[in-house]
């Protein structure tokens, strides 16, 4: 049984090999997608360090330190291509036409309001077309604000108890500015010690003791686009299966597989064994080209990796059988394939405008997108590879993909017609 096995699973190698347009498919055409996808996202820098590169707009109408600070700070970050400009309007505009991802603008009287400890509002104008670059600009300016904030409570807070406690009431002006900004900088000097030897330090282990680490925002954006579109193409070899089954029904040559002195289970199984061998091929391809040139984490769990690609291997195959039991023809059995890889890919969150599995977020298509297989796929990745899970974790996303395979190998035995 598993000498005849291995030997359908070479003969179909073989066919496999020969066409060349399916393997530049399940193999080019992703490469393609992740590395233009992947190069918008990313630009490589001295060593090769990948980081992200946003083109952000910087409107400074604030004449006062707190503002010059901040426009400081903005520029100093390595992930923002920080532009200035004089009018709102221009900014606007560059925002609108794609050209830049967001738009800062510092109003007039911020410092003053600052000085004052008055609320004041700093304006963030984002293109909605980019929800991804959208969301880090937010957060890195969530982060310049709040050193920000530190300072003005500090510097208030210092010269109300100044002015309280009547310390100094003779000094002259000059004197109370530089008593204060001396004040100020020996708290924030020592702020700044407490923040880089702080006095308790979380780590995070896992069960044996080992540091466990979690990818960085990049990485895991790369844990998801990676996933996404290797699984996307997975299920595309869902027509090929089905093609080449039916089109050996066709051209006779099953019956003759048949009337040999060969089990009809190992007929079936060397089929399905050389398209698991494509697929993992693939994820191996795929997976090692990420890791290489977009440092795409890998995950702490190769076992994980290696059971769950199987899995999805697996279901692939059998909804490939399932498709070739109920085409009438090989080109039918393509374009059915071909069409349900497309639909499903884009129900289960393959095509997900986000940075994590679309099982995460909230409405309609979340749920609908947990009756596909493609979704759980993503979503098991996605806990290997961005969140360091174990082969544990990916348990129940493993679970759901074998129900779907047996359901689709089931009906796919039942209905099929070997003559």
């Amino acid at each position: 049984m598993i000498r005849n096995t291995l030997a359908m699973a070479w003969k179909e190698i073989q066919l496999l090999v020969r066409d060349r347009g399916l393997l530049a498919v399940l193999f080019l055409l992703p490469l393609l997608f992740t590395s233009l996808y992947g190069g918008m996202n990313i630009r490589a820098v001295g060593g090769g360090d990948a980081i992200i590169s946003l083109d952000v707009c910087l409107v400074n109408q604030d004449e006062g330190t707190f503002g010059e600070e901040i426009a400081k700070a903005l520029n100093s970050i390595a992930e923002l291509n920080v532009e200035t400009f004089d009018v709102v309007a221009d900014a606007e505009q560059r925002v609108a036409k794609g050209e830049a991802t967001a738009a800062i603008v510092i109003p007039a009287g911020f410092t003053a309001n600052m000085d004052a400890y008055t609320p004041t509002t700093i304006e963030v104008m984002v293109d909605p077309a980019q929800p991804e670059s959208a969301s880090i600009v937010t957060e890195i300016m969530n982060k310049v604000i709040g050193e920000v904030t530190i300072w003005g409570e500090v510097q208030y807070g210092i010269r109300t108890v100044l002015d309280e406690s009547g310390l100094l009431a003779g000094a002259s002006v000059e004197e109370q500015r530089a008593i204060g900004a001396q004040t100020l900088g020996a708290i924030m000097t020592t702020l700044s010690e407490m923040r880089r030897t702080p006095a308790i330090v979380v780590a995070s282990e896992d069960l044996e003791g080992a540091t466990v680490t979690i990818a960085g925002a990049l990485q895991a954006f790369f844990a998801f686009l990676f996933p996404a579109i290797t699984v996307m193409f997975i299920f595309f070899i869902v027509g090929a299966a089905a093609d080449s089954l039916l089109t050996e029904r066709e051209t006779g040559t099953l019956r003759r597989l048949l009337a040999a002195p060969i089990p009809r289970g190992a007929i079936i199984a060397g089929k399905m064994l050389a398209y698991v061998l494509l697929v993992c091929l693939q994820v191996v391809v795929l997976f090692g080209v990420g890791n290489i040139v977009f440092d795409l984490p890998l995950g702490a769990s190769p076992v994980g990796l290696v059971l769950l690609t199987l899995t999805v291997a697996l279901v692939a195959n059998a909804m490939g059988m399932l498709v070739a039991t109920l085409a009438k023809t090989p080109n039918q059995a393509a374009n059915v394939g071909l069409v349900l890889g497309f639909v499903l890919a884009g129900i289960g969150g393959c095509m997900h405008q986000g940075s994590a599995p679309i099982t995460r977020s909230k409405g309609f298509m979340a749920t609908l997108s947990k009756l596909t297989p493609h979704a759980h796929a993503v979503e098991g990745y996605y806990r290997l590879m961005a969140e360091n899970g174990t082969f544990i974790n990916v348990l129940p996303q493993m679970g759901i993909l074998l129900a779907f395979g047996v359901v689709f190998f089931l009906i796919a035995v039942w209905r099929f017609k070997f003559e």
